[in-house]
C-alpha cells in the first residue's frame, strides 16, 4: 500500500457492516483481509469494486462498469502492471481490491474478487510509528 501506508505502521481496524461493502461511499475505502488462498496472511488493500461489477483494466485505467475509476490516492503512481487477467465480475458477496502500489502488488488481480467473509474490518487510522505519519 505505499506509499499511502508504510512498511512498519499500525493501523486500527473497525468492523465491517455487510450493509456497507455494497454502499458506493465503500469505494476507496482501505480494508484489512484475510488472504483468498494463504488464509495465515493479512493484507491491507484498497476497495475498487463493488459487489455485482464489471471491473477492467485498459491501457493501465480501471475501469468499472464500463466507466474510468477516478483515483485520485493514487496521483500518477498507480498504473496497472501489463499481463494477466484483464477484467473480472463480482457477485453479490465479492468486493475486487488492488494495492496501491500496482507495478508491485499481489491483489485481485492475482487471487481474484474477495468473498465479503475474508474482510476483516476497514482500516480508519494509523498511528504508530509518529515519525512515519
Amino acid at each position: 500500500m505505499s506509499p499511502t501506508l508504510l512498511s512498519g505502521q499500525t493501523v486500527q481496524t473497525r468492523p465491517l457492516a455487510t450493509w456497507k461493502a455494497s454502499h458506493p461511499g465503500f469505494r476507496g475505502s482501505i480494508v484489512a483481509l484475510q488472504h483468498p488462498i494463504r488464509g495465515e496472511s493479512i493484507y491491507l488493500k484498497r476497495v475498487v469494486g463493488l459487489p455485482n461489477e464489471h471491473i477492467a483494466i485498459v491501457d493501465g485505467r480501471v475501469l468499472i462498469n464500463g466507466s474510468p475509476l477516478d483515483e485520485a490516492y493514487l496521483s500518477g503512481r498507480g498504473e496497472a502492471r501489463p499481463g494477466g487477467a484483464s477484467q473480472w465480475f463480482t457477485d453479490g458477496g465479492e468486493v475486487f481490491v488492488l494495492g496501491d502500489n500496482r507495478g508491485d502488488s499481489e491483489d485481485s488481480r492475482v487471487f481474484g474478487p474477495v468473498p465479503l467473509d475474508l474482510i476483516l474490518g476497514e482500516a480508519w487510522f494509523r498511528y504508530f510509528p509518529p515519525g512515519l505519519l
